[in-house]
């Protein structure tokens, strides 16, 4: 069976290295993570990050586990940031063997979309990443899979891959005939969770930090997967934080990660064929 990845806003309050220890407890080989975080409006981190102080230890914690990076967080395309800021975070996450780095756009300005997601791109090339272009309703500049597949072809950048997180695939209006449509190699990256519905919600939080177990919504999730080929990472990403003081983050962790299992389960497949 294919090997997923484990977001860390799956496990935001427990940070970085709690995420790699979990990840390994629960047999996982890789995670999704953060050495660079959205910031308040007070200029505090949104999300825990590996800083460069943490870098000999955080590099013996993922040796000592087995664990690797597939993504790390994060670096969006944004009016009045120049993407040059980014590259500290970016070399540390180049030095904690990350396969890629992940964008968003919400520049509108075409021409400074182009020019800095090409910079991005030059930046990771040089550290030996991919950057993952990933869409969402609320990253204006690129806020569909068709903005995505233009935008990967303006920018023709051999280091550019479109990513593909489900919820943010079906709650814009795309299709799974949309995503047959693309070159398969130029998907690097797929989101895995579920929904109720296929509306894009108004709130942020409410649509982006409160996902559904993979197979107890209404996405078809199982045909989604079908058309990621072998080369495609898989990364499960269910935060649910409107959960209460009784939650308990790893328990919903292993539920995500084994309804995510179930989906690529043959035994489960005629039971199930869409979700």
């Amino acid at each position: 069976m294919r090997d997923f990845a484990l977001h860390q806003i799956c496990l935001a309050q427990g940070g970085p290295a709690a995420l790699v220890r979990f990840a390994a407890k629960a047999g996982l080989k890789k995670v999704c993570l953060f050495t660079s975080s959205p910031v308040t409006e007070a200029g505090e981190n949104i999300f825990p990050v590996v800083t460069a102080a943490d870098k000999q230890d955080f590099q013996s914690l993922l040796s000592d586990n087995h664990v690797s990076i597939i993504n790390a967080e994060y670096f969006p395309v944004m009016p009045g940031v120049d993407v040059t800021q980014y590259k500290a975070a970016l070399e540390l996450a180049a030095e904690l063997g990350a396969k890629r780095a992940v964008t968003h756009i919400s520049e509108t300005d075409s021409a400074r979309i182009t020019d800095q997601l090409a910079m991005l791109c030059e930046i990771g090339r040089d550290l030996g990443m991919e950057i993952g272009l990933e869409f969402t309703g609320f990253a204006k500049g690129c806020d569909s899979l068709q903005k995505a597949v233009k935008l990967h072809r303006v920018t023709s950048q051999p280091n550019l891959k479109i990513a593909i997180d489900a919820l943010h695939l079906f709650r814009t209006g795309g299709t799974l005939d949309q995503v047959k449509a693309i070159d398969p190699r130029d998907i690097g990256y797929a989101q895995i969770c579920d929904g109720a519905h296929f509306r894009k919600s108004d709130s942020y939080d409410e649509e982006a930090m409160n996902r559904m177990i993979p197979g107890e919504g209404v996405f078809p999730l199982r045909d989604f997967l079908a058309l990621m080929g072998d080369h495609v990472d898989l990364d499960i990403e269910v935060p649910h934080y409107n959960s209460g003081p009784s939650f308990d983050a790893e328990d919903w962790a292993c539920r995500a990660i084994a309804a995510s299992r179930a989906l690529l389960s043959p035994a489960s497949s005629s039971t199930n064929r869409n979700k």
